[in-house]
């Protein structure tokens, strides 16, 4: 249904709709009082996050924790980010119906090269960005309907638009290494991706991610952190126990993965940057010893790209070519697991120092 509220233009045209959006957030942050800002240092970019009352920030922040700044003058992004239920600001219906979502939520119609609209299935909200304002807004109904690996990934659709327009590709990856150097981890859901990179926090390699990195091939390969958080399957967490501890949703571990805030018990382990030497993928063996297998350039782009493609709104032509220039200058190789966990960090420890 289209909304009365909406003109004719608004109903169009994305930078219209845009700005109804925005004026709504404006009215939503005056109904609360004024804004609760936060800002982190995210790939060397300042970013503000605009909140109009606290309500949203104790889903959207804690994965931030490790970038978080003194606030800053004339940040490179600002996100406005409202909930209806809390400001009592209604977001009127979309001048749009559901077959215009695509598969990643693009809304057909409402995406050109300035303004990217996008419906986020799990919470059923918003992610708008104008990139010729660096300026972007989320918006849901309620807090209640964020679900667990949206608070472990907040923001990714918008950071993931406006980074890529930099040269930075938000990327399905983990990243383990030393401030020196380090490694991207690739690989689909139970290839030990996860496991070998939440490992590496009780060794003496360093952590920035287990799911989603940011990576730039300009000048040379590097890796970002983005999220300083932990997935893991409910029925596998035995293999790496010193992080029970970390687990944020034990009471619902039926229903959902395994969410670490590392941040909060590992804030020593988490890197923000370091240059990248090589693509792993892993695979389980079942046999006791870790061993690193070479491979080609393809080979760890097929790993890496599909997977990203797939999983990323706004994700496209560019970001396979930020993907291309980052895995073309790296080693790529796959990372034998064996059963000894110990061994497994070890045998990167000992790639990235030539040991």
């Amino acid at each position: 249904m289209i909304s009365d509220n909406l003109t004719q233009s608004e109903q169009k045209d994305p930078l219209a709709f845009f700005d109804s959006v925005y004026e709504l957030y404006e009215k939503a942050e005056a109904s609360i009082g004024g804004s609760v800002d936060r800002f982190y240092s995210m790939a060397g970019f300042n970013i503000r996050l605009r909140f109009a009352g606290e309500e949203l920030i104790p889903y959207m922040t804690p994965a931030l924790a490790h970038l978080e700044i003194e606030p800053v003058d004339n940040p490179a992004l600002t996100v406005c980010l409202w909930d209806s239920n809390s400001t009592n600001t209604i977001m009127p219906p979309p001048p749009w119906q559901g077959y215009n979502y695509l598969q990643r939520g693009e809304v057909c119609g409402f995406v050109n090269d300035r303004i990217h609209t996008n419906f986020e299935w799990g919470s059923h909200g918003l992610s708008i960005l104008d990139s010729h304002r660096n300026l972007g807004i989320y918006w849901l109904e309620s807090s209640n309907q964020i679900l667990y690996w949206e608070t472990g990934s907040p923001l990714k659709t918008i950071f993931n638009i406006w980074m890529s327009q930099r040269g930075i590709q938000l990327v399905h990856a983990g990243a383990v290494g030393l401030p020196s150097c380090g490694v991207l981890l690739v690989g689909k859901g139970g290839s030990g991706k996860s496991t070998t990179a939440l490992a590496c926090l009780n060794s003496d390699l360093f952590y920035a991610s287990d799911d989603y990195t940011l990576v730039t091939g300009q000048p040379t390969p590097t890796a970002f952190s983005i999220y300083s958080t932990g997935k893991k399957n409910a029925d596998d967490l035995e293999r790496l126990p010193f992080l029970g501890k970390a687990i944020s949703n034990r009471e619902r571990l039926g229903t959902e993965k395994a969410v670490y805030f590392l941040n909060d018990y590992f804030p020593e382990k988490i890197i923000s940057t370091f240059p990248l030497k090589a693509l792993l993928i892993p695979r389980i063996t079942g046999k006791p010893h870790t061993t690193l297998t070479p491979t080609s350039v393809s080979t760890g782009l097929a790993a890496l790209v599909p997977s990203t493609i797939v999983q990323l709104s706004g994700a496209g032509k560019e970001s396979c070519q930020i993907m291309m220039n980052v895995v073309k200058k790296l080693q790529c190789y796959y990372l034998e697991l064996g059963t000894d966990m110990e061994e497994i960090t070890q045998v990167i420890l000992d790639f990235l120092t030539n040991k």
